[in-house]
């Protein structure tokens, strides 16, 4: 979610992949930059693994609403519902993600979640534009995979982003709420997709950065989860601009 692999030695330098903050921001644990070469490879390509594991789920959500139309149908009538689910379940994944076993099952229940809750957006697509949804995967994994390969490529430090990212969610989130209730512009909606995909772009840098700094070797799951996260949200907005003006 392989060209996000690097070559062993793009982790020698210590202090090129070093924390900012002695012992990390994970309360003293040995992160993925204090582990040796071994552990922290390892620890990637689990947290990758699970990440592309975790989107054929999300796959398969799509595919169990269109098998079964009343499934499909529940979302599609019950869509604030639909969101207070995704939220409780992205919730308890992220409180189970040491259990071993628990974690995995809440990772891919969470995903495949995901996928029935947006198969009746990606069924109505299907029937209007269904180039866009080609089209909008293509330039997930190209902004996706792009903006990864930067941050194992180039070593920096992109913790910086969090604070600025979190506010573009917030203005997104809200300029959201307030065109559904008050606005109605297709314009504004339009200019929010735009803004969620740089925000969302912000955030594949953002986590990518922490997952190869400062998260633990044991947090695989909460790595693949929120990398997960960023590039569903991409995908989402890019087919909100590929389907602008249509109704």
């Amino acid at each position: 979610m392989n060209e996000f692999r690097s070559p062993d030695n793009r982790y020698t330098n210590q202090s090129a992949w070093s924390p900012s903050t002695q012992g990390g921001a994970w309360g003293g644990m040995q992160t993925a930059a204090q582990a040796s070469v071994a552990e922290r490879m390892s620890f990637v390509r689990k947290v990758y693994a699970l990440f592309f594991a975790a989107t054929l789920f999300a796959v398969g959500g799509v595919m169990l609403g269109f098998a079964f139309p009343p499934l499909m149908i529940l979302a599609a009538r019950h869509p604030w519902l639909a969101l207070f689910a995704m939220l409780g379940a992205v919730m308890g994944a992220q409180a189970v993600r040491h259990v071993r076993g628990v974690n995995l099952f809440a990772l891919f229940g969470f995903t495949t979640l995901t996928g029935v809750i947006i198969s009746p957006l990606l069924y109505v697509i299907s029937q209007t534009n269904p180039a866009s949804i080609v089209q909008a995967g293509v330039l997930t994994v190209g902004i996706f995979g792009g903006l990864t390969a930067y941050a194992f490529i180039s070593k920096r430090d992109f913790s910086f982003l969090g604070g600025l990212m979190m506010t573009g969610l917030v203005v997104v989130i809200l300029g959201g709420l307030l065109n559904i209730f008050l606005v109605g512009s297709t314009a504004l909606g339009f200019a929010l997709a735009a803004t969620t995909v740089l925000v969302f772009a912000g955030f594949v840098l953002y986590d990518t950065s922490n997952i190869i700094r400062r998260y633990p070797t044991n947090e695989y799951v909460a790595g693949a989860l929120s990398l997960y996260l960023d590039a569903f949200n991409i995908f989402l907005a890019l087919l909100r601009i590929l389907n602008a003006g249509r109704r």
